[in-house]
């Protein structure tokens, strides 16, 4: 089956997968999951099918723009084969991209096995991609509660922080987050910045203020950035020597 002609409702199989991906009962997706609930498909993207653009009205798309950041992610197999699935932040006109990549048109017999997805996930939980734990770094405000998450599975090799408020899991991208990691600690060894797969090897080298920090710098010259602006980094205390012990210095 193939798409020619729009605008075009969403088929049940593309509103039951966006409807997964965007779980109404958690705060950050809803107005997503609202708004494609009361939209059409105007068209395509500019990197064709399996790339639409959502409006609640006919409008124009512009091939120009460039795809916005991912606000959900996940995959699944569809009669044997891996779909992955993404929706992006609202573009400058207020129109939401998807892209549905590996199989599409997606069947009309539709059977889901097999997925997974950053939507849900919670601290606690493991990487919905491996089911094995992630690392968790907490970040915490100045009245000591807990405002973010950064968590990151090595074996997906990949980090995203959670949104305490909101429930939002938004993916960080390796890369310029690894080369704030190695400024803030003065690495200047050319083999790990060329290679920013090898973090996940060297994670545990790294302290939680390490981390923290260059997250938060990473955030100061991100496209989306989140509200760092109460956010205080935990230092370890030196240990005290025993003579500082039995002296009370």
């Amino acid at each position: 089956m193939s798409y020619t002609t729009y605008p075009r409702q969403l088929t049940s199989q593309e509103s039951q997968i966006l409807s997964w991906l965007l779980p109404e009962h958690i705060p950050a997706y809803k107005p997503y999951y609202d708004f494609m609930q009361a939209s059409q498909i105007i068209g395509e993207g500019r990197w064709g099918e399996g790339n639409l653009i959502l409006d609640k009205k006919k409008s124009s798309i512009d091939p120009t723009l460039s795809m916005p950041p991912v606000i959900a992610y996940g995959e699944c197999l569809v009669e044997g084969k891996q779909l992955t699935n993404s929706v992006h932040e609202f573009n400058i006109d207020d129109q939401l991209e998807i892209q549905f990549s590996g199989l599409f048109p997606i069947p009309e017999s539709l059977e889901i096995k097999n997925r997974w997805c950053y939507s849900y996930w919670k601290p606690g939980d493991v990487c919905p991609a491996t089911n094995t734990i992630v690392k968790e770094f907490v970040m915490k405000n100045i009245s000591s509660d807990t405002k973010y998450t950064l968590a990151i599975s090595a074996a997906k090799k990949v980090l995203w922080l959670h949104h305490s408020d909101s429930g939002f899991n938004q993916l960080i991208p390796l890369t310029p987050f690894y080369d704030e990691l190695l400024r803030t600690k003065h690495i200047r060894d050319a083999n790990l910045i060329s290679h920013p797969a090898t973090f996940f090897e060297k994670v545990d080298e790294f302290s939680d203020a390490d981390c923290i920090q260059a997250l938060l710098e990473y955030n100061k010259k991100a496209s989306r950035k989140f509200d760092a602006s109460d956010i205080v980094i935990e230092t370890a205390k030196p240990k005290k020597s025993i003579f500082q012990k039995l002296f009370g210095t």
